[in-house]
């Protein structure tokens, strides 16, 4: 799937002013009130209190495709981390020659060093996890304090986001592909989930006290870890050889998958090394403090999911292997208790994701069936949905026989299709199951059918 940067940022902005008044809801709370409580002063930030304007982001939660998240800058002035990095880069003269914000001394609220500072250190990366080099000639693939550039990382990822989200069970999310031109004038493919996830990570490699960098990067970390990774894979004619299209001839930047996967590995562990020393237990504490309460009172799936992700991605990757984790510690307890409370809630967060962000369908067709059956089958429905069930839809009368694939072909247990129906945070929501019962009619058990999850309904 081609697109250019250029169409991809008319349709972030086409997305965005869609977006009804009573739809928005602010995706920024992950990093609304951050502060640190830096270790070797003892200070407590001072937490602000931003105001939501309409450059936040919002969700469109009609339909699916409408849905968009526009992340924007939450104003900190604490540093996350402790100060092990005293060198200060400066641009070189190419640099400042192609980027106009190469010599910004500016340092912006939530960040520790200059914008000049994080552009010269782009210049220092290592081009074995940073290929894209030098930066000022992919200035796509990083984040160079330009509001009008950022909308396209931000808009590449709710597009990613929401289409992952929407998945059917055990389905797997293609990676759209992008045409770049090499410097030297190449045309080849990149996957669009790079570009926001080298920027993010150049950011939090180039200041890792910064606030904003860290906040960056948890929503890079979120995509890395693996709870999240298994729900996407890139989709190419021939792996080894980094050739996404035959027919076309179109290749990857990379000379095979397994190349590209492994820049993206390195990248990923540098960061993770940073995040596991530089910021400080207190930081990772109270943001996941933040997260938890943020989770807790959210009420839109879409959003609940994010958090989610970002929470496991963080406990899974950074808070128990932070060199200062003690496992003693009453606040880290706290923390791994409060975890502990939705680990399991998973499979829960993905079906209803998934509902709110499915096309609404019709109803289904019913048929009559007798008394004994309906009786049960809505005892089983309610037993399972609780207060939610609303309406059982038995879509056959007849029991269908499954038998044994072998002689003497005994019947295992009979089976029939129904529809449930329920009422969920006032959505009406349909999912398919199989009731079945043995041959003599006992060990009744009602199973989804495969492959199947909850989609809103016209419900009449």
């Amino acid at each position: 799937m081609k697109k250019t940067i250029v169409l991809l940022l008319s349709v972030a902005f086409m997305m965005l002013s869609s977006v009804s008044a009573n739809a928005q809801i602010d995706l920024n709370k992950l990093g609304k009130k951050a502060k640190e409580k830096v270790e070797n002063k003892k200070e407590q930030g001072k937490v602000e209190k931003e105001e939501v304007d309409n450059k936040k982001e919002q969700v469109k939660t009609e339909k699916e495709e409408e849905i968009i998240a526009k992340p924007d800058i939450v104003e900190q002035d604490n540093k996350v981390g402790e100060n092990n990095n005293n060198k200060k880069n400066t641009p070189s003269a190419k640099a400042l020659a192609a980027d106009p914000k190469a010599d910004d001394q500016t340092v912006e609220s939530g960040y520790t060093k200059s914008i000049s500072e994080i552009h010269a250190a782009y210049e220092q990366l290592d081009p074995e996890l940073f290929p894209y080099q030098p930066y000022y000639k992919y200035k796509e693939f990083y984040y160079l304090h330009d509001e009008e550039a950022e909308k396209i990382h931000n808009g590449q990822y709710a597009e990613i986001l929401m289409g992952i989200a929407k998945l059917p069970a055990g389905d797997f999310y293609y990676m759209p592909y992008t045409a770049i031109k090499t410097p030297a004038g190449d045309e080849v493919l990149v996957t669009y989930d790079e570009f926001f996830r080298n920027a993010w990570t150049a950011l939090f490699i180039a200041d890792p006290q910064s606030s904003w960098a860290f906040h960056k990067y948890v929503g890079v970390l979120m995509f890395e870890n693996r709870s999240f990774e298994i729900k996407y894979t890139y989709k190419m004619s021939d792996a080894q050889k980094g050739i996404v299209n035959a027919e076309t001839g179109a290749l990857l930047f990379a000379p095979s998958e397994a190349a590209y996967t492994d820049v993206q590995d390195s990248r990923k562990q540098l960061a993770l090394s940073l995040a596991r020393t530089v910021v400080t237990m207190d930081y990772l504490q109270y943001y996941l403090n933040e997260l938890f309460g943020q989770y807790k009172s959210e009420t839109n799936p879409l959003l609940k999911y994010i958090l989610y992700y970002k929470i496991d991605a963080i406990m899974g990757n950074v808070f128990t292997k932070h060199k200062d984790y003690n496992p003693s510690d009453v606040a880290s307890r706290k923390i791994e208790a409060s975890y502990s409370a939705i680990e399991d809630q998973r499979f829960d967060i993905d079906a209803a994701a998934r509902a709110h962000s499915a096309p609404t369908v019709e109803m289904p067709k019913g048929v009559q069936i007798d008394g004994a059956t309906s009786q049960k089958v809505n005892s089983l429905a309610k037993e399972r949905l609780g207060d939610e069930y609303v309406k059982t839809i038995f879509l056959d009368n007849k029991w269908t026989e499954f038998q044994e694939n072998k002689y003497p072909y005994r019947v295992m247990h009979l089976g029939l299709p129904v529809a449930i129906v329920v009422k969920r945070n006032n959505k009406y929501l349909i999912n398919y199951y199989d009731i079945t019962k043995s041959p003599n009619g006992g060990n009744w058990n009602m199973m989804v059918k495969m492959g199947s999850g909850f989609q809103p309904v016209n419900y009449k």
